[in-house]
């Protein structure tokens, strides 16, 4: 792909052994294009502790062979790969102009497949503090010492270095329940003797007598003693402590791999974006991209994870979309791709048959927000970690090679729709702040605003502000520094839209609001104001009539520091205090108000500007099972408009105004065209351009 980077996350399955290349050539000509990458998905981690080297052939367990050792996909049916094919797989790929990574869960099979190599350490398997039998099927937890007091990633590191060099593999990739090595919450995991030891020597804090006296014991009750005072007491402690354990296995792994010219991959985040990460499973994204990590292989992945039958989620497009530009933000730029879910023959969906219009929805528009730092403007996404790309044929590798080839086509000038500030001083200090006042983080108020129609397509980062115009999103303004502050307050490139703690003064800033409002309905009542713009009287009339309602919703009562909180990160991750739905309906009201745009949408929206005058516009169906209609008004005439998605297929009507009927009728007698109407798929996006 000649305007991303594009791996591909695959089973053995997908590659025949029988063959003298393994498969190697007849996959790259049934994709039609040469991956950057090919992530074999190894599975179980003995493939890399229980290596023997190359001395002599032997066959490689089931679950390295497939995916939790599934018996076959679409294609074939599982087969007993050696040693001495996958090394001959690697060989042929790299001959064919793409390379092979070994990609890892943290897998505990119980022994199903062959015996597994943590019988013989269980100390080095995690411990969830919620959990009463510790018995159970728990993964690896790969920050914890063997019970010689030697650090398992010392004996993990070696065993890589040797498997990848032996295979001649490109390099790894960590992923579920390795790295990161829980999809849960730091209040739950880990809290064995081991690991608070471990704490409580990096950090000096001593415990209280009863609740030292549990040391050494690693039963339940013991656990859990524990797990309650740290978190309770030392919450922001502990998150640092494992934020620097992980920056501290990063800093080796990536040092040793990069020495024999390795590279590492790692998923570090579970559908979160970057406080969450850190919040609920202790890693800085930024950390450990400094310490080395080649790609962090973001899982936004929101049609995938809804159309699931494990929990009852909901379809939390706009939370998981709004992952790609904070984290791109947050970490240095040229190591972030987003896996894009195809299917998965093990876990059987496929939202490429099952739910097209979503599975295009989600690939085009990840692709859509952009960054600005100081050196420009730039895609947050360097490119797509395709899942899984095994037992898909020719013909579905073709339908898939031509949407990518879309989503990847936009060259971007600047941003219409309004776009986010983004301090690192303020997500530093949003960790304290967020225990003691649960206030909305900038991913929050970024996906709220979408949800109720205001969608931002871009994040500014501090030192990039001088290279953007328009309008300007500032979550937390009073959390940002001074510096930050006054080059905020001095912006005249466009309109500006904040939040801020309750009771903020704008006059202590030198701001002169334009409208300023709060929610009165909430212990902790979010403040939003608006310069450097116009509001219209029936904007203001709206706008107080929203902030007269109550929703009835919950304030969080006492001591915030101790509400319950969720325990899964696929769901609702944090919790927040009470903001009403009137409220947040009143500030997305206000930023498409002051958004300077050509356009008038009736429907969700995102508006780029490419370089070749043309204007981008992404046309947004929330209804999951109805087609609907976008209505677009130019403030000038339009002299083109092209359809960039494969749908619709007709071209756009122009007309004056829309109404509830359908029109199949197309002329070109107007001769000055303002406005016109065009089809979205149930649940999809439709691409435009627009030529003014």
């Amino acid at each position: 792909m000649k305007n991303g980077k594009v791996f591909i996350w695959m089973q053995l399955l997908g590659f025949d052994k029988d063959l003298e290349d393994c498969g190697a050539k007849q996959f790259i000509e049934k994709t039609g294009f040469v991956p950057d990458g090919v992530c074999a998905l190894m599975c179980h981690p003995d493939f890399f502790h229980q290596h023997r080297g190359m001395d002599q052939e032997y066959v490689l367990s089931p679950d390295n062979c497939s995916y939790n050792g599934a018996p076959c996909n679409l294609e074939r049916e599982r087969q007993a790969w050696t040693n001495y094919d996958l090394r001959n797989l690697a060989k042929n790929l790299k001959a064919n102009g793409t390379e092979i990574y070994a990609s890892i869960f943290g897998s505990n099979l119980n022994n199903q497949f062959h015996q597994e190599w943590h019988n013989e350490h269980p100390e080095i398997l995690r411990h969830e503090s919620f959990k009463a039998d510790l018995e159970q099927c728990n993964p690896h937890f790969i920050l914890k010492r063997f019970a010689d007091g030697t650090y398992y990633e010392d004996f993990f590191i070696e065993k890589v270095c040797q498997t990848l060099v032996d295979y001649d593999i490109k390099g790894i990739h960590l992923a579920d329940a390795f790295c990161p090595a829980n999809a849960g919450m730091m209040n739950t995991i880990d809290f064995s003797t081991d690991f608070v030891g471990q704490f409580l020597d990096y950090t000096g804090i001593k415990l209280p007598e009863n609740i030292a006296a549990t040391m050494g014991r690693d039963d339940y009750e013991s656990e859990k003693s524990r797990s309650e005072w740290i978190y309770n007491n030392k919450r922001a402690e502990w998150i640092e402590f494992n934020a620097w354990r992980w920056e501290m296995f990063f800093t080796k792994l990536c040092s040793r791999l990069h020495a024999i010219d390795k590279e590492v991959m790692a998923l570090a985040m579970y559908c979160t974006d970057p406080f969450e990460t850190l919040y609920c499973i202790g890693i800085d994204l930024k950390r450990i991209v400094r310490a080395g990590v080649d790609y962090i292989t973001a899982n936004i992945l929101p049609s995938s994870c809804y159309m699931m039958t494990m929990t009852d989620r909901d379809y939390y497009f706009n939370r998981y979309m709004a992952i790609a530009p904070l984290t791109a933000a947050h970490i240095d730029k040229g190591h972030l791709v987003s896996m894009l879910a195809l299917q998965d023959s093990t876990e059987e969906w496929s939202a490429m048959h099952d739910l097209p219009c979503l599975h295009q929805k989600d690939m085009y528009t990840m692709m859509a927000y952009q960054v600005y730092d100081k050196d420009g403007s730039y895609r947050s996404l360097d490119g797509y970690f395709l899942c899984l790309g095994d037992g898909i044929s020719k013909e579905d590798w073709s339908w898939e090679r031509e949407r990518l080839e879309i989503a990847l086509s936009a060259d971007v000038e600047n941003c219409i729709s309004p776009a986010m500030f983004w301090s690192r001083y303020a997500f530093d200090a949003m960790l304290e702040e967020y225990i003691n006042t649960r206030r909305w983080t900038p991913h929050k108020l970024f996906y709220e605003l979408a949800n109720h129609g205001a969608h931002c397509a871009a994040v500014v980062k501090s030192d990039g502000l001088d290279n953007y115009s328009g309008t300007l999103v500032v979550p937390n303004f009073d959390m940002l520094s001074e510096e930050e502050q006054k080059a905020i307050a001095n912006y005249e490139r466009g309109s500006v839209f904040c939040t801020a703690k309750p009771g903020f003064d704008t006059c202590e800033y030198n701001i002169k609001a334009d409208i300023i409002f709060s929610d009165k309905f909430s212990n902790y009542p979010l403040t939003a104001f608006a310069f450097n713009c116009s509001v219209s009287n029936e904007t203001r009339s709206d706008i107080e009539k929203l902030l007269s309602v109550d929703d009835n919703t919950t304030n969080l009562e006492g001591d915030v520091r101790f509400v319950e909180e969720p325990t899964y990160t696929c769901n609702d991750t944090l919790t927040f205090a009470k903001v009403t739905k009137g409220f947040t309906s009143a500030m997305a009201l206000l930023l498409n108000e002051i958004n300077n745009s050509p356009f008038e949408i009736n429907k969700q929206n995102i508006v780029l500007k490419l370089k070749n005058g043309a204007y981008r516009i992404y046309l947004f169906n929330e209804l999951l099972v109805k087609y609907r209609r976008a209505f677009v008004i130019s403030k000038e005439e339009i002299k083109d408009v092209k359809i960039i998605s494969k749908y619709p297929v007709l071209p756009p009507r122009f007309i004056d105004k829309t109404n509830s009927a359908v029109h199949h009728f197309y002329t070109n007698e107007k001769k000055i065209k303002k406005s016109f109407e065009i089809k979205m798929q149930p649940g999809g996006v439709t691409i435009v351009d627009v030529y003014l």
